[in-house]
């Protein structure tokens, strides 16, 4: 009989420690998913800081600014007041190219 509890009671403290690991494995996975998720949504937010940066800035050569802006509004689908600078910026292009 004290074999059979002793069996029951090391199976038990076995499940215990099993499912206590599994929690702690599901824990960490879940912890890292919402640090790359909170990642990607910080450089998303970067690029498309840069991106503004880039349209904005008059120093840069007015062909890669229409690139950014290309992306800015025709693959992020942003609007405003740089959506209306890029405009700009292709009226400039089209001027310039005009023959």
């Amino acid at each position: 009989m004290t074999e059979k509890i002793l069996l029951i009671a090391s199976v038990l403290t076995a499940l215990s420690v099993i499912i206590a690991t599994v929690v702690k494995i599901y824990k960490f996975i879940r912890k890292c998913e919402k640090w790359i998720e909170t990642k990607d949504k910080h450089d998303k937010e970067q690029y498309v800081q840069i991106l503004r940066l880039v349209i904005m800035t008059p120093e840069m050569p007015l062909s890669e600014r229409i690139a950014a802006g290309d992306i800015y509004v025709n693959q992020l689908y942003k609007n405003g007041g740089v959506k209306q600078k890029y405009n700009e910026l292709l009226d400039i292009f089209k001027e310039e190219h005009k023959e």
